[in-house]
């Protein structure tokens, strides 16, 4: 079960303004997943039992997911304000802290999508070993 793929969505607030043009994701065994994109940014993320998941980046900063019983998720960041929400059909909104709005959607393959307010996009797929890449 691999729950982890989100947070590709929360680096995308901070990186579809930056530089970097590409970010990319693996998952270990223990289903730990460690993303990082050119610039050498890197966050980690795990899920527990429960579904709920908690990200800290290479700077201390941390979001945590819960999920609720029908499948939704919220993300908050470390002084409470929600910066995301995922519902069971793969549609994302993301918020990030100059209040612009990021919407995603996950197609039936896996791949997401995103666009800003300013119809900046940026797509993500995964290969066959599971692997996420993201470019804008």
């Amino acid at each position: 079960m691999q729950r982890l793929p989100i947070f590709t969505a929360l680096i995308l607030l901070i990186s579809i303004n930056s530089a970097s043009a590409k970010m990319s994701c693996q998952t270990d065994s223990f289903a730990n997943k460690t993303c990082r994109d050119e610039q050498g940014n890197t966050w980690f993320g795990r899920t527990d039992a429960a579904g709920n998941e908690q990200w800290t980046d290479s700077k201390g900063n941390m979001i945590n997911g819960i999920r609720d019983s029908f499948g939704n998720m919220t993300y908050k960041d470390s002084s409470g304000q929600v910066r995301g929400k995922k519902d069971s059909f793969g549609n994302e909104a993301w918020k990030t802290r100059h209040g612009e709005v990021i919407k995603g959607r996950t197609d039936s393959f896996g791949n997401k999508n995103y666009r800003d307010g300013a119809g900046r996009a940026i797509s993500c797929y995964k290969d066959s070993l599971g692997n996420e890449t993201c470019t804008k």
